[in-house]
């Protein structure tokens, strides 16, 4: 840490996060302002300069020969809620448009046809094969590649409900030479994660877009998953609306 203080103070311009070498979900990465307190994880740890803006995300199915981009889609933090400088995952919104990103941005078109490119080029570039992940950071001064991830991603149950589509499939298929032709999406999904509020154990709710429930009776800690809720719909204000609501009732029944 001493070190990662040392550079931080040598480039005072520029702020910095700490994120664990090996981890997920967001958890544990912390701003980095000249604290010698901050609790990491393990002993090693990746200093990177922090880039502000939108989390946007695109999945990619690649066979040994060909990468293809199938959809790109909103990449949802804490931040996005009000959380300030938390970047645990939330979930996504998909596909990604003028609406679905929730922010003004001059010409989504060629955002999205940029982050088709440089997804299946970076895939290619690292010789990666079934379903791969890459995140990126939107703002002013374009996209930032932040990270790939050489794996199913947590727009699996999405990108089924989006495109009709099974997921594992055309995973399979892709390690196997095949890349699946896509179908249009058929509407948006919406999926979002319910940290637990505070310590609980839960009882059956009576809602119908909610999954991945505790078993009935065990105890949530405070901040830890809850459930997820997923929806989907053609119109994507209703869409936001039906999921917001759901977290709304959640969250008071907790």
């Amino acid at each position: 840490i001493d070190e990662a203080l040392q550079i931080n103070d040598n480039y005072p311009d520029v702020q910095f996060i700490l994120k664990p070498l090996q981890g997920s979900g967001g958890y544990d990465i912390n701003l980095l302002n000249n604290d010698k307190n901050i609790e990491l994880n393990g002993e090693k740890f990746i200093m990177q300069e922090y880039v502000t803006g939108i989390n946007v995300s695109s999945s990619v199915l690649a066979s040994e020969d060909e990468s293809k981009t199938i959809v790109n889609s909103r990449l949802l933090t804490m931040n996005d809620f009000g959380n300030e400088n938390s970047f645990i995952y939330i979930g996504n919104i998909m596909p990604l448009t003028d609406k679905s990103i929730m922010a003004n941005v001059d010409d989504i078109g060629k955002v999205t046809d940029e982050m088709t490119a440089t997804s299946e080029n970076l895939i290619d570039k690292f010789n990666l094969i079934g379903s791969n992940g890459v995140d990126y950071i939107l703002n002013d001064d374009g996209l930032y590649v932040i990270e790939i991830n050489p794996r199913l991603q947590g727009t699996f149950e999405c990108v089924e409900r989006t495109f009709g589509i099974n997921m594992l499939d055309a995973h399979i298929k892709a390690c196997q030479g095949r890349i699946i032709d896509m179908p249009k999406a058929k509407c948006y999904t919406y999926k979002k994660i319910i940290y637990s509020p505070t310590r609980m154990k839960y009882s059956p709710l009576d809602l119908e877009n909610i999954y991945d429930l505790p078993h009935v009776g065990s105890i949530t800690e405070k901040g830890e998953p809850l459930l997820t809720i997923i929806d989907d719909d053609t119109d994507f204000e209703k869409l936001y609306e039906k999921v917001e609501l759901t977290s709304e009732i959640v969250n008071e029944e907790s």
